[in-house]
Formats: C-alpha cells, sequence, structure tokens
C-alpha cells in the first residue's frame, strides 16, 4: 500500500483538508487525528475534506468522516467533502453518505457553497399531483 497523505490549507473561509493515497484501517487514525485538530481550531468547524487524490477508501475511511461529520456539527459548522472519482463516488452513494455530507466536484465549487452533484433525498424532485 501507499499510505496516505493529509495536508491543510485554508480557502475562502474553508479549511482544505487534502488527502491522497490509501484510506484503510491501518492508517485511519491518521486523517482523524489531523480531522480533529482541524476541527478544534474553527468554530464554526468549516472543512472541506478534497478527496481528489484518494485511491482507495475502505468502510473504516468511511466511517472517520461520519465522525468528522458530526464534530463539525458540534462546533457549528460542516464537513464537506470533494470526490470527482467515480469508484470512491459510488462507494459513498452505496452507503448513503451522500445524504448525510454534500460532495462536490471542485474544492472551488464546496467553498462557494453551490449546490452539491450529488442527488441526495432532499434533491430528488416530487411531481405535483391535481
Amino acid at each position: 500500500m501507499d499510505g496516505l497523505r493529509v495536508s491543510s490549507r485554508r480557502h475562502e473561509g474553508w479549511t482544505v483538508v487534502e488527502v491522497s493515497g490509501e484510506l484503510d484501517v491501518a492508517i485511519r487514525n491518521q486523517l482523524g487525528h489531523h480531522l480533529e485538530e482541524v476541527i478544534a481550531a474553527h468554530t464554526p468547524a468549516r472543512v472541506v475534506v478534497d478527496m481528489s487524490g484518494l485511491d482507495f477508501c475502505d468502510a473504516s475511511g468511511l466511517s472517520v468522516l461520519v465522525a468528522a461529520h458530526h464534530a463539525a456539527k458540534d462546533r457549528q459548522g460542516q464537513l464537506r467533502l470533494v470526490c470527482p472519482q467515480r469508484r470512491i463516488r459510488r462507494l459513498l452513494q452505496i452507503t448513503e453518505l451522500t445524504d448525510v455530507m454534500p460532495v462536490f466536484d471542485t474544492v472551488a465549487q464546496a467553498t462557494a457553497g453551490a449546490p452539491a452533484t450529488t442527488p441526495t433525498t432532499a434533491q430528488v424532485a416530487v411531481p405535483e399531483t391535481g
């Protein structure tokens, strides 16, 4: 395995956490600790996790994202994901995490507050009757 690389930067009032490599059970704590520090540093905690460079993610990696999502909400913030790769985005859809966390194609979209590109149940149009 190639390991995991994590870095952070500020952009448009958000902390962007760039993640690349492989996120699995053996190294999930590396991302978890980084996200904990970033979230604790700001209120509201506005965090974008840029997974553009992520090659692999297992269920333990997803659990780190869910924990960070809850921690950001506890600090009056939000966790947004950037995930242009179909394979990992599909994993987010199958596990229904796209219903919980907004997913964007680019960091610019995520920090601008553009609507997420992954449909959620709240975004599904219901036909009018009558």
